[in-house]
């Protein structure tokens, strides 16, 4: 890892970004003290004026589009040139919105990226951010989370995300492909499994998985039973008042339990020695790992292992994007000059 702190020198016309891509919401941190986020959705409407930034919508205008057709560019992995073309137009606009000045003479950005990304992801990706900033490194997303928090010794970082579940184990060096583990289950899982439950109880209702994960992001939990969890669910032919406690305790549950032995897992295939640091070291982020009572959810689990200890310490918002806006102020600019004039693809720090 570069770690030439004493040999930063700072610059005026430089400007730093941390940026965390993910399919669910994008994430920016910059030098000037500017951080923002957003749903990571487009829409592109009828052309009825010549200028483009009028035919586009991003993030919530977006969502609240009710006559057009919108699109999650990094949900495919980048594959289309649609998607490709959409990302980018995304990325300026959310950044123009927010008023960071891309003109200026030097930009340098560090986007997080999932563990798992495959290669054509990478290629373009940063394709794309070399097209509007100076210089673009990308970093594995959860190694910038590491970062940011002094966590590159012998921990575990449990990324809950929307789409997935990544697990990797963190010592010193950007973590490869056998220190990390994915599981395809995550917060989507957790929606349908509410509506499932839901129908089950009312089998006219009407309940969508949008209203599920609303409903899960206000009383999501683990553990033990909520009483306020009193909703209004929709049906055929109007709506009933009810607790739904017991639903979305037994969907949370469902999710956790299969990540729980992803954990395991993990922990099986490491020595003893680090073992057991790592077991007591395990540090939960992501949208989902706002769940209520997760960690006591998850210790109680590992007891069988001989216990563990959970952390919640970490910004599920913008922990990747601060990890990675740090990384990019802590390189030399030398390192910043040798990668524009020599046009690299650094993909990771070593």
């Amino acid at each position: 890892m570069v770690d030439h702190m004493e040999d930063f020198v700072s610059g005026d016309n430089c400007l730093y970004l941390g940026i965390d891509a993910g399919m669910f919401k994008t994430s920016v941190c910059t030098s000037d003290g500017k951080k923002f986020s957003e749903r990571t959705v487009i829409a592109f409407l009828q052309k009825d004026s010549e200028n483009a930034e009028e035919n586009l919508l991003f993030g919530k205008q977006a969502l609240e589009l009710t006559d057009g057709k919108t699109k999650e560019p990094l949900n495919d992995g980048l594959k289309s040139e649609a998607d490709i073309h959409a990302f980018k137009e995304f990325l300026i606009s959310f950044l123009s919105k927010h008023d960071v000045d891309l003109n200026k003479e030097k930009t340098y950005a560090i986007i997080g990226i999932p563990s798992n990304a495959d290669r054509e992801y990478k290629k373009n990706l940063l394709k794309l951010s070399r097209e509007i900033f100076s210089g673009a490194m990308l970093v594995d997303e959860l190694f910038c989370m590491a970062y940011e928090k002094a966590l590159l010794k012998q921990s575990m970082i449990v990324d809950i995300g929307f789409n997935k579940a990544d697990i990797c184990v963190i010592n010193s060096n950007v973590p490869q492909n056998v220190d990390c583990l994915s599981i395809p289950c995550a917060g989507k899982d957790i929606d349908r499994e509410i509506v499932k439950l839901i129908i089950e109880r009312w089998p006219d209702s009407k309940v969508t998985e949008e209203l599920a994960r609303e409903w899960k992001e206000k009383y999501g939990h683990l553990c033990f039973g909520q009483d306020m969890c009193v909703v209004d669910v929709p049906l055929e032919n109007g709506t009933i008042q009810e607790s739904i406690a017991e639903e979305i305790q037994i969907a949370c549950e469902f999710v956790i339990t299969d990540i729980v032995s992803g954990i395991t897992r993990v922990l099986s295939d490491v020595d003893l020695d680090t073992r057991e640091s790592l077991r007591n070291n395990i540090h939960i982020f992501g949208g989902t790992g706002n769940l209520s009572n997760v960690g006591i959810f998850i210790e109680n689990e590992l007891k069988e292992l001989g216990g563990g200890k959970v952390f919640l310490d970490l910004d599920a918002v913008f922990g990747i994007s601060e990890g990675a806006l740090e990384l990019a102020r802590n390189m030399p600019l030398e390192f910043w000059g040798q990668l524009v004039a020599e046009k690299q693809d650094k993909e990771l720090i070593v």
